[in-house]
């Protein structure tokens, strides 16, 4: 096809809402929006032995990737949430017993907003190379394109 355009990868953010505004994740290096069908399978005699599959409901996640970024030259504060404040809004979604929200940015494609779990959030230290980080956020109502805290 002539003249499509191409989405840059590095439009991708995703950003936190700490009540006042969004707070975008710092320095990712990917994003990535999932979408799954479960599905129920049942074999029975009335369909000769074959395996049939209905759909059951749909299961989503982002997973995010990123740099480690060292805050203190800026006296430790940065205007982005670092996989530190990551890990410790994952260890207050497990008192509060919810997840929070967030919204995720596909370039012209618009924003998705959703309430999500941080179930995983991880960094590696490797000998000669930067720190990285990795996250799954759970998604945890129907995302929309609406941002919820619009008035």
């Amino acid at each position: 096809m002539a003249g499509e355009v191409y989405i840059k990868g590095d439009t991708g953010t995703l950003a936190y809402w700490d009540g006042d505004a969004y707070k975008p994740v710092v320095c990712l290096t990917s994003s990535s929006h999932e979408l799954t069908m479960n599905t129920v399978e049942k074999v029975n005699m009335c369909n000769a032995g074959k395996t049939i599959q209905s759909p059951q409901s749909i299961s989503e996640s982002v997973q995010i990737e990123g740099e480690v970024i060292d805050t203190t030259a800026v006296g430790g504060v940065t205007p982005g949430v670092t996989v530190g404040e990551l890990k410790a809004l994952a260890r207050a979604q497990v008192t509060a017993g919810v997840g929070d929200d967030f919204r995720l940015n596909r370039g012209p494609e618009g924003f998705i907003y959703f309430k999500a779990l941080l179930s995983n959030v991880s960094d590696s230290y490797q000998a000669g190379e930067d720190a990285t980080f990795s996250a799954t956020l759970t998604i945890t109502n129907d995302p929309t394109e609406v941002d919820p805290h619009t008035p």
